[in-house]
């Protein structure tokens, strides 16, 4: 489905009932790479998977994209959907989306979960995402959707279950919705000029911080970062696991999410 939110027209699906859970994905993401918790939410929950600006079915103008910006798409689509409050959930730079959700909107929030992300980069995830702009446009999509694998997947993973990364490469190919060069560069450049790290705590909300042991992209020690500066936050690592271990470890992924939401289900007025 698609709906009009400020300049641009934002596509989401919805599944379930009850309370509002809001899932926003990372980095050249969309809502498909819910897949797997989508229908588990929904045995609780109503499920709301969107596509951000410059992914998927949402329209990807080429103009400057911010993190804040992106939080504000995302109050949109709550605003047009009549959610007034709902449990945000984030993965990567969808993590980064929740946090300035939460900072600017904290009235929204029921419960925050931030997963496999950062409060800021560091000059290593800078100069990633600047090399990652100049292989967007250098590589083949295959070529390019390969090279990105070895940042999602931890290498036991790729070890013990070859079949499930290429099968994970097969999916993203026959997306008919890729992510535009424009739409992917806009961002990458958003993620650079993310910083929440100084207002962390502020945040108040019941909050939930995961993190996969074997994550190269956006490593535990910015999660550990997070942890030490939102108060009660819990925390939990996935063994064996890299960036992408809401793929990898759904399973695990799932119950840990879930267990958190029914933890502070009082938090819900």
């Amino acid at each position: 489905m698609k709906i009009l939110v400020g300049d641009i027209s934002m596509h989401y699906v919805e599944a379930g009932a009850g309370h509002p859970l809001v899932l926003i994905m990372g980095l050249g993401g969309d809502h498909t790479a819910w897949g797997f918790q989508v229908p588990a939410f929904a045995e609780r929950y109503r499920v709301i998977a969107f596509d951000n600006r410059g992914s998927g079915q949402t329209d990807q103008p080429d103009i400057p994209y911010t993190v804040r910006g992106m939080a504000e798409d995302t109050v949109g689509l709550m605003n047009a959907l009549g959610i007034d409050r709902a449990h945000i959930c984030g993965a990567s730079l969808g993590g980064m989306i929740a946090q300035e959700l939460v900072l600017n909107h904290p009235e929204r929030v029921l419960s925050l979960a931030l997963h496999c992300t950062l409060a800021r980069p560091d000059a290593y995830l800078l100069s990633l995402g600047a090399t990652w702009r100049h292989m967007r446009t250098a590589l083949t999509r295959e070529q390019f959707t390969r090279a990105l694998m070895l940042w999602l997947f931890s290498p036991a993973t790729f070890a013990e279950r070859p079949e499930f990364v290429e099968a994970v490469v097969q999916n993203s190919l026959a997306n008919p919705y890729p992510p535009s060069t424009a739409g992917f560069a806009r961002q990458s450049e958003a993620v650079g000029s993310h910083d929440t790290l100084a207002r962390l705590g502020r945040i108040r909300c019941p909050t939930l911080i995961t993190v996969g042991a074997e994550d190269i992209l956006v490593p535990p020690r910015f999660s550990r970062q997070i942890h030490e500066r939102i108060p009660h936050a819990e925390f939990g690592v996935l063994d064996g696991v890299g960036h992408g271990h809401f793929l990898e470890a759904p399973e695990r992924f799932n119950e840990t999410s879930l267990g958190f939401l029914a933890r502070h289900a009082s938090a819900v007025t």
